[in-house]
This record gives structure tokens, sequence and C-alpha cells, in this order.
């Protein structure tokens, strides 16, 4: 009761609810706001957009092979947490734009699609090797 009863702990209880308040309205003001912004983005990445991830597979902890479309070009990435690295370009006749089913939107398998990227590749390096010897 002597709290109460010191002359400016009046003062001191308001001062303390009121940077409650203030705390907790900036937290829903935080709130609302990832809100809006994730539904402004979400939003932007479904329509029109004109990157298109095709298929993608796990091949180690946080390294993943991705299949994307862009535009008319096919692409087969390696995407890690540090960066992300062009391996080969697909044939895009491989995959369809829009397939009936999804059996024929897999296109090839994905092994056959590395295994070609991969043999683009080691040609391009041997063909490099071939032209400095030159």
């Amino acid at each position: 009761m002597e709290l109460l009863q010191q002359p400016g702990s009046g003062s001191v209880v308001l001062s303390l609810l009121g940077g409650l308040l203030l705390f907790g309205l900036v937290l829903l003001a935080a709130w609302f706001c990832t809100r809006w912004l994730g539904g402004y983005y979400r939003s932007r990445g479904a329509t029109g957009g004109s990157i298109q991830v095709l298929e993608r597979a796990a091949i180690g902890p946080d390294r993943t092979l991705m299949i994307v479309r862009t535009g008319e070009r096919v692409w087969l990435l390696g995407v890690t947490p540090q960066c992300i690295q062009p391996i080969g370009e697909l044939d895009p006749a491989d995959y369809p734009e829009e397939a009936p089913n999804p059996a024929a939107a897999a296109g090839r398998d994905f092994s056959a699609a590395l295994q070609s990227a991969v043999k683009g590749w080691t040609e391009g390096r041997q063909q490099g090797q071939q032209d400095e010897n030159s």
C-alpha cells in the first residue's frame, strides 16, 4: 500500500501501461504488414509469372536439382543456400507448355534430363579444351 501512496507512483504505473500498450500496437501493426505483404507477393507470383518450376529433386541436405522454364527456354539448375548454378539447357520440346494429364506434364523422367544436361556440359568442356590446344 505504501507504493500506491507515494507521490508520483501513479505516473510510473501509467507509464508502464502505456509502454505495454504501445508495444502491443507495434506487434499488431507488424502482423498486419506481414499479412499484407505476403498476400501481395503471393498474388504477384501466381499471375503472369514467366518462371515456372517444372520439377525438383533433393540430392542432399540443402541441395536441389530443379528443372525450370523461363519463357521459351528450359534449364537444369543446381540450388544450394548460397547460390543457384545453371547446369545446362534442356530441350523445351521435352517439356510441353500445357499437358492434358500429369503423366504428360512430367515430360521425360528426371534422370534422363540430368544425363542429357551432363552430356551437353561435358561435351562443351571437351570442345573448349580442344579449342585451347589448337
